[in-house]
């Protein structure tokens, strides 16, 4: 291949056993035109600080100085400019970064001029003001030429007249960011014409090259008076009732609105345009932001071994995808749903290629299948979030509530203790609290076990919240199903209350305990304020577009079987103090005497293998006292209590799902 069939190489001279050889280096033919702009504007610019020196009439001499030191200033400046990277680049995102390192190429060029000129080429008679002038000249025309390609993407570029112009709710440094994303951005749907904010030191301003209009009060008149049709809300830790009242004014101005996430479920990244989203329930909830130790939470988990139960499940799933930004030396997901733990898996592989990654299909009920984990794995972190948690379906599962929400975390955490693992967090409820339900009365024995189990090597905690938004079968998915079909929409209760929190803040806030306390704690994550069912129906219908009991119906059905009306977090007698963290309060759960525990879930488990749901329904009364059945469980003993009493004395199985030598 010849010389003149590489335009775009560099020559280079290799030494290969004292025979010279040429070789090349390819060139993008962007950086070749980058290149010869700036030796224009180099040259310009020279040019310029000597017709200015000279009032624009220099003599013959003076310019044969020019004419003398040209090449040398065009060779110095370009390889200066090569130095700071500024040979190479799209001129159409050019930044304050940018302008700051052509000022540094600038004067250090200046600087090898002066010394280059006076000492290597001896030009005698130059003028020493030249340096100066053309200092300033070189950084006006570089960085001027680069900033009017930047404005011409900006504001020139006829494709963008295809863009929705839209409005800027926030001029903080999110909305900054989606601006400037927007700016630079070819195939972006939206054209940022200006912002809103309740700061009144920002109106009238400008921000990164657009006005603040002024408050959000007035959003009504500016979007008529910009012709605005999309509204952009960039205000992560805003309030719900603030994003309500902002949402209320766009949609009675027929304006489309879409969202920047919460800061709980940006974390530490910065708000960007592919974040941008439809407004959701969650966003209404009014919660603050989730502040967290992230280092302390990485210190914990990273290069650790960590087992998840129940990790096909919203929260174990969620659990999963977080543990495994914290670069664990292993993530094992336990689960016995093949599909949903192919779906997780293949979700944190493509997201984390790098990651050890051991998926378990299996069943927590089986000791032999646990036993293989930890021999296999030796997990120093487990975190149990496997349980039968459907209030109305478990009420009529009496036996096998039991079985997997009792027995299955004490195979669990017993295992857990017999192989020496550090940690074991258990997530529970707050139908555990004046439990109601079967879910809840056995929830609440879990946590017992888990209270049991303290005066060991390995620490057990239990992390105990309110429902879960968006969680499989929670209430937020059945709304939606029933908004889609236009109605009507069921609710159980006019004056139902819940707590909420989203799935990334609940098991945010689970990693951050997991990090507090000795064992035998049980932390409670800071719910905020109980929502309404009723409320939390009517604003997911008005974001659906539809006017609620006009276009789509509520009606009342009562409420279902085992439900209260009214949840809580913390028994009378249980002592709350606060934590390091405001979102996390730690109970003390008391002293739990482990070998009455253990002669409870005993008795417990022959009431379980025959079927006894009269029987088991005392034993959680004797466990749990404060719990109440309810009457539909109590409907479910059809046998008569003298017959069950008999029965239960002549069936009495002993509890075998350890060994007693391991269980003690």
């Amino acid at each position: 291949m010849s010389v003149s069939n590489l335009p775009n190489s560099v020559l280079v001279k290799l030494k290969n056993n004292g025979n010279f050889q040429v070789s090349h280096l390819r060139i993008p033919s962007s950086a070749i035109y980058i290149w010869l702009y700036q030796a224009g504007l180099i040259a310009i610019g020279y040019l310029g600080s000597f017709l200015l020196r000279f009032d624009f009439t220099p003599d013959r001499q003076e310019f044969m100085l020019f004419e003398h030191t040209l090449l040398f200033v065009l060779i110095l400046k370009l390889a200066v400019f090569q130095y700071f990277g500024l040979g190479t680049g799209w001129w159409r995102y050019v930044g304050f970064h940018d302008l700051l390192g052509i000022a540094k190429a600038a004067f250090l060029s200046s600087i090898l001029m002066f010394l280059g000129i006076e000492f290597l080429l001896r030009a005698q008679g130059f003028p020493r003001s030249v340096f100066a002038i053309d200092l300033v000249l070189t950084m006006a025309l570089i960085g001027g030429a680069r900033f009017a390609v930047r404005v011409y993407w900006e504001n020139v570029d006829r494709s963008r007249d295809l863009q929705k112009r839209t409005l800027i709710v926030g001029a903080g440094n999110s909305g900054l960011n989606i601006v400037r994303e927007l700016k630079n951005s070819a195939e972006s749907n939206y054209k940022a014409v200006g912002f809103v904010d309740d700061d009144p030191r920002k109106a009238g301003i400008k921000i990164d090259g657009l006005p603040v209009f002024g408050s959000t009060d007035r959003l009504a008149q500016f979007i008529s008076k910009y012709a605005i049709e999309c509204v952009l809300i960039a205000l992560p830790s805003a309030e719900g009732y603030q994003i309500e009242r902002i949402i209320n004014r766009c949609r009675e101005c027929k304006v489309d609105f879409r969202i920047v996430p919460a800061l709980r479920e940006l974390l530490d990244r910065p708000a960007s345009v592919s974040q941008i989203r439809s407004l959701q329930v969650e966003d209404l909830l009014g919660r603050k932001p989730v502040r967290l130790d992230l280092e302390k939470i990485r210190q914990k988990q990273n290069g650790k071994a960590i087992l998840v139960t129940g990790a096909g499940g919203s929260m174990g799933s969620e659990m999963a995808r977080q543990l495994a930004s914290f670069s664990p030396q292993r993530l094992i997901l336990l689960d016995r749903s093949e599909n949903d733990l192919f779906k997780i898996c293949n979700e944190i592989t493509g997201k984390f290629p790098n990651l050890s990654l051991a998926p378990a299909i299996g069943d927590i009920l089986d000791v032999k299948f646990l036993r293989n984990i930890f021999v296999q794995y030796r997990p120093t972190s487990v975190f149990h979030a496997a349980a039968y948690k459907h209030v109305p379906m478990m009420e009529q599962n009496c036996c096998q509530a039991t079985t997997n929400n009792v027995f299955g975390t004490y195979n669990v955490a017993m295992v857990s203790k017999h192989y020496g693992a550090d940690d074991f967090v258990m997530i529970s409820t707050d139908k555990a609290v004046n439990p109601t339900n079967v879910m809840g009365v056995t929830k609440r024995i879990a946590e017992q076990i888990i209270l049991g189990l303290q005066h060991n090597h390995t620490r057990f905690i239990a992390v105990r919240f309110g429902n879960v938004l968006g969680s499989n079968g929670s209430v937020l998915p059945i709304f939606q199903q029933q908004i889609a079909a236009r109605g009507p929409v069921t609710v159980t209760h006019q004056e139902a209350t819940r707590y909420f929190m989203t799935i990334p803040e609940a098991v945010q806030l689970v990693l951050q305990a997991s990090t507090m306390g000795k064992g035998g704690e049980i932390f409670v994550l800071n719910m905020g304020k109980p929502v309404k069912i009723l409320d939390l129906a009517r604003k997911l219908i008005r974001l659906s577009g539809f006017e609620p009991d006009r276009e789509i119906k509520i009606v009342f059905t009562g409420l279902r079987p085992g439900e209260k009306l009214v949840e809580e977090l913390i028994l009378d007698t249980e002592g709350i103090k606060p934590t390091g963290h405001e979102d996390i309060l730690v109970l003390d759960g008391g002293e739990m005497n482990f070998d009455q525990m253990r002669r409870w879930l005993d008795e417990l488990s022959g009431l379980v293998e025959s079927n006894n749901v009269y029987g088991i329904i005392r034993m959680f009364k004797t466990i749990v006292p404060e719990y109440t059945p309810s009457t539909e469980v109590l409907s479910s003993c059809e046998v008569d209590c003298h017959d069950l009493a008999i029965n239960y004395m002549l069936e009495r199985v002993r509890f075998t799902h350890l060994p007693e030598a391991e269980a003690a």
